[in-house]
């Protein structure tokens, strides 16, 4: 259930080299998603899907097998950190992120409800990938409204289609609604069709889910298109994927 929403080439390399600049944005990279992550994709969700129930149990979803969420990321910013904790250990130590104030908590989207412990790097946004037989299902696209436009969610599809290559999957696939045009464009851009309608398939207002999946992924045509997107995608954003061994 897709709540909303490397490759060949680029994504195969060991050492991929940053061909893009530094945007307002910064640049992103991939990891997968950790325990500890948890509590902000939650928020991250909410900012994203205002709507949406119920939400997801992330804690879950990470440990799932057969599935894989990957996070986009980058360091925190000087802005983002009080000065007194600039030089207070490294970001994934408890007792620092335990001293934050209240207010940059709820600068970096962080929930105080749900979470003692916080991530070690700013996360702009989330993909999550099911593994269904020799099918990726895309079940979630999150990116936070401040990164929107920064190329993240593209980072983000890429990378499912990366970790889609990686187990050997034949193709992709999603629902989304039928309603979100902007979401579609993008779909269709990556090779994605409409093969199918879920009617009133979303609870919030009974909204209908468009079936969309890609042709094989392991045909020589496809994976032209996508090292050409990524390649793109790098040049203008500068983003990297998570490397493949």
């Amino acid at each position: 259930m897709l709540k909303e929403t490397h490759l060949p080439g680029i994504a195969d390399r060991a050492h991929p080299t940053r061909v893009g600049t530094d945007s307002e944005f910064g640049v992103f990279h991939t990891r997968h998603a950790e325990e500890v992550d948890a509590s902000v994709l939650s928020v991250i969700e909410r900012d994203a899907f205002p709507s949406q129930w119920p939400p997801t149990r992330f804690i879950k979803e990470i440990s799932r097998r057969r599935a894989v969420y990957i996070v986009a990321t980058r360091d925190y910013r000087e802005l983002e950190i009080p000065e007194s904790l600039k030089n207070q250990g490294h970001a994934s130590d408890a007792g620092f992120w335990n001293r934050l104030s209240s207010s940059l908590r709820q600068l970096l989207l962080i929930d105080e409800r749900e979470s003692t412990a916080y991530p070690r790097d700013y996360i702009g946004g989330f993909v999550g990938v099911w593994y269904i037989a020799d099918e990726a299902h895309i079940v979630s696209i999150g990116v936070r409204e401040s990164v929107k436009r920064a190329g993240v969610g593209e980072l983000l599809m890429l990378s499912a289609f990366q970790q889609a290559r990686k187990h050997g999957c034949k193709e992709l696939t999603l629902e989304v609604r039928a309603s979100n045009g902007a979401a579609q464009a993008l779909y269709r851009k990556y090779g994605f069709q409409n093969v199918g309608l879920r009617k009133k398939y979303y609870i919030d207002n009974a909204e209908d889910a468009i079936i969309m999946t890609t042709p094989p992924i392991s045909s020589v045509e496809y994976a032209v298109m996508l090292d050409s997107l990524a390649r793109n995608h790098a040049e203008r954003w500068g983003h990297l994927p998570e490397p493949i061994p």
